[in-house]
């Protein structure tokens, strides 16, 4: 193609992107014209869409310039716009309050939300396990030394029904607190990180946790003890706790994703870009471990009626969902 007809068959696109960078360097930028309540002449959220296409493109057309037209003055004028909309389009502010709420209120529970072939699957495998050890245990209780670590099974003797106090547990809780963050985020981490060997420690890790959470319900229900007092002290802090574990099996799998099927990429730049959406999760799995380790801390041992936390729990978890679904109504 000539250049000439190269020119006027684009042109209009390369017009539309100056534009869009004149209102970008009048407004300082993609957030402070987007971001927030709407100001006159901004950029809205469909602009910012069309800006990153228009942005998209020229840079193809600027790759083709360069093979076809070298040192002509369409590649320099092409290298000066890809170059001005390139600083708007990946220059952000950093640290600042807006962007760390924009960030908790759009990207993570979208994220949540486009991810969710990944957790609901480390949730289900997760679930496998739990039924698998909770009717194995529940069929004879003596058997929850065979699924759960000897340290933990030593307090639940078989024909002993558990004495629950009645729900009300007496510790420190600031020092169980702070030991439920370290454990529960060594859990998270583990199961997350060790995601790039193919997901399948995180596979793994997923499962023996429900063995060891459906082992210790199918006790409980063999000895008979009091089931309603057992949800109740579990439930409060169990549904953010397992979310978490659930987000951090979904990151897991994605790393394992990437390298399992790379598709057209190789394994390392599709590693990086599994990589780059999981640790999206990785704030959220932190607020949700530190809120359970609070409410396993603090909430839990109230001597209160156990339907007040099961109440508690309910809450937490309409909560939970009524945020990862925000916004998606928009998306429609």
């Amino acid at each position: 193609m000539k250049e000439s007809l190269f020119t006027e068959k684009n042109e209009e696109i390369w017009k539309s992107l100056e534009n869009f960078n004149a209102r970008l360097k009048q407004y300082g930028g993609i957030k402070k014209a987007g971001a927030g309540v709407f100001r006159e002449g901004a950029l809205r959220e469909n602009e910012v869409r069309e800006f990153a296409r228009l942005f998209r493109l020229t840079g193809f057309h600027l790759a083709y310039a360069k093979t076809h037209y070298p040192n002509s003055q369409t590649v320099s004028y092409l290298n000066r716009l890809v170059g001005i909309s390139h600083n708007f389009f990946y220059v952000r502010e950093r640290g600042s309050f807006g962007e760390i709420a924009e960030f908790f209120s759009h990207t993570v529970p979208q994220t949540v939300r486009e991810t969710y072939k990944y957790w609901v699957l480390a949730a289900a495998v997760f679930t496998l396990g739990m039924m698998f050890a909770g009717f194995y245990v529940a069929g004879d209780s003596s058997r929850l030394a065979e699924v759960m670590p000897a340290g933990m099974s030593e307090g639940f003797v078989p024909g002993e029904t558990p004495d629950l106090n009645d729900g009300v547990v007496t510790w420190d809780g600031s020092l169980m607190s702070a030991f439920f963050i370290t454990n529960n985020t060594m859990v998270a981490f583990n199961t997350f990180a060790l995601g790039v060997f193919a997901g399948i420690f995180s596979l793994l890790i997923l499962f023996y946790n429900g063995v060891i959470v459906g082992g210790l319900f199918g006790f409980l229900h063999a000895e008979g003890a009091d089931m309603l007092i057992a949800y109740s002290l579990i439930l409060p802090h169990g549904v953010t706790e397992l979310a978490a574990i659930f987000f951090a099996g979904g990151g897991g799998l994605m790393l394992g994703k990437g390298l399992l099927v790379p598709g057209e990429f190789t394994r390392a730049q599709s590693l990086v870009f599994h990589a780059k959406k999981a640790v999206k999760l990785i704030p959220l799995i932190v607020v949700l471990l530190v809120f359970a380790a609070f409410v396993e801390g603090f909430f839990t041992p109230l001597a209160i009626s156990p339907w007040f936390k099961l109440i508690f729990a309910v809450l937490t978890g309409v909560a939970l969902v009524a945020y990862c679904l925000k916004g998606s109504w928009k998306s429609q």
